[in-house]
């Protein structure tokens, strides 16, 4: 099956489409499948800080490589 094709076909079928049934039941399926799939429906808000917060500190540069870590640990517990 060419995956992209088939989407072109579908998204040409949907285009087409007058119906607001059909629309309704394509957006609550998209919504049901989403909440299925996106590991954001899955975490408590307090998660979703501490996830917001990590990506604030990577765009902003305040990380460590992984042998920053490791050198920083063996100097602390004389490893």
């Amino acid at each position: 099956m060419n995956i992209q094709l088939e989407k072109y076909k579908l998204v040409e079928w949907l285009i087409q489409q007058n119906s607001e049934e059909v629309i309704e039941k394509l957006k609550n399926f998209k919504e049901s499948f989403s909440k299925d799939t996106d590991w954001n429906y899955d975490i408590s808000e307090t998660e979703k800080l501490f996830v917001e917060a990590g990506l604030k500190d990577i765009k902003e540069g305040n990380v460590f490589t992984n042998e920053e870590v490791i050198l920083e640990i063996n100097e602390k517990y004389g490893l």
